[in-house]
């Protein structure tokens, strides 16, 4: 009876969780979605924890990740092992939770349970090939965009430790009106929001730059044929002239990730991207397609890809291609390159090979000029680089006062993975208070002010259209979190081992390391 209640409970929230991002988009759903698992975990042995913590990841992975089948080759085996491997994380998180349970602290659950999620959050976000930062809890509220604001000091993570923190604490009331702890952390919550829409309320100060994301809605298939690749750039060339020629012309227009093909290597683009830019008067950052997402190699096995196979973004203005390219530095595992090739045989999983695309190793140092003003400097980051806050906010330390993000989620088809992707640069937005650029292939193409509020966007999935609007840009130096970057994070970690140490020394060595679920109070 006990096993099927707890596993009631996970599938419950898990459910909650995956409902909590797009395609339906419940975000105040997540501030009570560990609920029911939470009540499940109290009592459980550590197996029946593990076993609760799986299921939970698998439900909540099966309605985050379900886009994931219409990629080539992509079938039900494939999906069964990223389930495993994303279900690990919340299966640890909920053993460390019955422990901590088991201690009888609710106050100290309270502090240590969010700290020990966000620990298990970073070691995600820097499992090597294997890291997934994708739809953290923090990223489920990107609507509440008061909240939010608490990102500017911890990051993404202080977001995600505010949501666990909130569910851990009404669980705590639920079983304990007089739970120690529980109202106070209910109150920082409450305090997170005021303080959001205070620094919300203030006036923006400083200079505004007009800006310009194109969304030309590329058929992959166009690609294949002489008349598509016309019919493209006509649409490109079009979507660019009807940004241009409003009431306040932008000062940047932004072309989505791998819009043409390559300009260093083709005259004939080159001299069509410097006459554009000259007709229309304003610089373009330009996404090129030096090599393919999802390219297979050839039969025989040998990548046909030549060394210099970039994803790579161009800045064209004046009529000629300005300084280096931007190469993206982080490329996406078994879509852009085939992980620890030659060690391990990927060919049991079905998994087919690909074209191994190059890495860049810079920063952008795109620069657009202003009149009777210093240039802007642009940061850039490509697909799926917006996941990785490290990259923009070392950027931003570095001087970038506006953010470009250039996208391509075609592959994807008309499922939640394209706004699922877009949540992460709402909170690089927030993270480093500079606006963002969003120039997304096939929606939606974004303007995201500051402090993470879509300011501009072009409706619709699939749409040709353009998104422009004046925004302020960020202020020199960035924010608290821009400086100090995962120390809030790493706090946590420090926090969770503390809690988890002393839950240990707690639990009797019998109970700790029973396996399975089938404890007395399982059955």
């Amino acid at each position: 009876m006990r096993l099927a209640v707890v596993a009631l409970a996970a599938i419950s929230s898990g459910a909650a969780v995956a409902l909590s991002f797009p395609s339906t988009d419940l975000g105040p759903l997540a501030w009570v979605a560990l609920v029911p698992l939470l009540l499940a975990l109290r009592g459980a042995s550590p197996g029946l924890a593990l076993v609760a913590g799986g299921l939970f990841g698998v439900v909540s992975g099966f309605g985050i990740y379900g886009w994931v089948f219409a990629l080539p080759h992509f079938g039900t085996l494939h999906f069964a092992v990223l389930a495993l491997y994303t279900s690990l994380y919340p299966a640890c998180w909920c053993v460390g939770v019955a422990l901590l349970s088991a201690r009888r602290e609710p106050g100290t659950t309270i502090l240590v349970a969010p700290a020990l999620w966000v620990a298990l959050d970073l070691l995600r976000s820097h499992a090597g090939f294997l890291a997934l930062p994708w739809a953290t809890l923090g990223q489920s509220q990107h609507a509440d965009v008061a909240v939010l604001q608490v990102a500017a000091l911890g990051g993404e993570a202080a977001v995600t430790f505010l949501v666990v923190m909130a569910n851990v604490a009404i669980a705590s009331l639920l079983v304990d009106r007089r739970a120690r702890g529980a109202r106070p952390a209910l109150a920082a919550v409450v305090a997170a929001h005021v303080g959001g829409w205070i620094v919300l309320a203030l006036p923006e100060v400083g200079p505004t730059l007009k800006v310009a994301a194109v969304q030309p809605a590329i058929v992959l298939a166009e690609r294949d044929s002489a008349a598509g690749r016309a019919a493209v750039w006509e649409r490109l060339e079009a979507l660019t002239r009807e940004a241009a020629v409003a009431a306040e012309p932008p000062a940047l227009i932004v072309w989505p990730e791998t819009a043409v093909g390559d300009p260093r290597h083709d005259a004939a683009l080159a001299g069509r991207l410097g006459a554009l830019s000259v007709s229309v008067g304003v610089p373009i950052v330009v996404g090129a397609a030096e090599t393919e997402k999802f390219a297979a190699a050839a039969s025989n096995g040998v990548s046909t890809v030549e060394r210099d196979a970039w994803n790579s973004a161009y800045l064209v203005a004046g009529g000629a291609i300005v300084g280096e390219p931007y190469r993206k530095r982080v490329l996406m595992p078994f879509g852009e390159y085939l992980p620890l090739r030659g060690t391990l045989d990927w060919s049991w999983l079905g998994v087919p090979d690909v074209a191994d695309g190059q890495a860049g190793d810079a920063e952008a140092a795109f620069e657009i000029a202003r009149a009777s003003a210093e240039p802007i400097r642009i940061a850039t980051t490509i697909c799926w680089e917006s996941e990785f806050a490290a990259l923009t906010r070392r950027s931003v330390a570095g001087g970038a006062r506006l953010m470009v993000q250039l996208t391509n989620d075609a592959w994807f088809g008309a499922t939640a993975a394209a706004a699922q992707h877009n949540l992460a640069s709402v909170m690089r937005a927030v993270e480093n208070r500079v606006p963002l650029v969003l120039a997304s292939n096939t929606g939606p193409s974004q303007v995201i002010d500051a402090h993470g509020r879509v300011v501009a966007r072009v409706e619709g999935h699939g749409r040709p259209g353009v998104a422009s609007t004046a925004v302020p840009i960020g202020a020199a130096g960035g924010t608290w979190f821009t400086r100090t970057g995962d120390t809030f994070s790493f706090a946590c970690i420090a926090l969770a081992v503390v809690g988890f140490g002393r839950a240990i020394r707690r639990r009797a060595p019998a109970r700790l390391f029973l396996p399975i679920p089938f404890a007395k109070e399982a059955i």
